[in-house]
């Protein structure tokens, strides 16, 4: 089995040397050996790989062009040729066939379907860096990583959920953290994040978690967080005003997180109420 690494610097690994990034050929046969990688066993014809390949505007020769690459793969990544080859040649392009080829990224999306803690965690194993790193630029590279990001994210929250569950705060945490630096405006994956940090005694992160969620969304999108993590963050304000100790930073914190969500412009201070009632808590304490 041939396995394809496209996390971090990409590897074809035939289990004799591995070939990593330029030894592939250059630039152009690496990213199509990349493209086919992240539809491991579609065929993509020579039109749609052009398409990406020179981002709309392929030169006239692109089918020759792309011959040419696919050459230059087989040879440095001992492909193989022909139609039974791990890199195959189709009725108008080329496929990387599932019975000879791993793909790294499309093992992470078995394992993301599958949902659960172990599963995602496994997944989170594989992410050995950046997602088509040599790529920062390409638009087609760019899509790839944002819909990874979103399937991921999608996946650590689900098993952040149950981890939160089973009382495994620490898993969550992991797992929760990765979907929020995916995903940095999802509010499930903050709400999960909340309380995971609670779980692990990091009450007041927790707090100044959503209170950078509510600030990055005023500021992006005009709107605040919606009531169940607005409630969740209120919840936590209360049992923290009760169980704040008197030493004077812990309630100085904390009135200046309840002072910070009272204080933020834009907001609709719809939990206005709930808030000043908890800072009234506090400032009684304080006396």
């Amino acid at each position: 089995m041939i396995e394809i690494k496209l996390f971090g610097t990409t590897v074809v690994d035939d289990g004799t040397t591995p070939v990593a990034g330029t030894a592939l050929g250059g630039v152009k046969p690496r990213q199509l050996l990349e493209m086919l990688a992240t539809e491991l066993g579609n065929p993509l014809s020579k039109d749609l790989l052009a398409e990406r390949l020179w981002e709309g505007n392929p030169p006239a020769t692109y089918i020759a062009t792309i011959e040419s690459y696919v050459c230059v793969l087989r040879q440095h990544a001992r492909l193989g040729r022909g139609r039974t080859a791990a890199l195959a040649t189709t009725t108008s392009g080329y496929l990387l066939d599932p019975e000879q080829v791993s793909v790294d990224l499309v093992q992470v999306r078995e394992l993301c379907a599958q949902g659960g803690v172990a599963p995602a965690l496994r997944a989170l194993d594989l992410v050995s860096g950046d997602l088509l790193a040599a790529n920062p630029y390409a638009s087609w590279a760019r899509e790839e990583r944002e819909s990874f990001d979103e399937l991921l994210a999608g996946a650590c929250v689900s098993a952040a959920a149950e981890a939160n569950q089973l009382g495994d705060s620490a898993t969550a945490l992991r797992l929760a953290r990765n979907a929020v630096g995916r995903s940095y405006l999802s509010e499930p994956a903050v709400r999960e994040l909340m309380t995971a940090l609670e779980g692990t005694d990091e009450r007041w992160q927790a707090m100044r978690v959503y209170d950078q969620l509510r600030k990055d969304m005023l500021e992006d999108l005009g709107v605040e967080p919606g009531p169940e993590t607005t409630q969740l963050y209120i919840e936590m304000l209360r049992r923290n005003s009760a169980a704040t100790s008197s030493r004077p930073e812990e309630i100085g914190t904390l009135l200046r997180l309840i002072r910070g969500a009272l204080e933020l412009d834009g907001g609709s201070r719809r939990h206005y109420p709930e808030m000043a009632e908890v800072a009234g808590l506090m400032m009684a304490r304080c006396s």
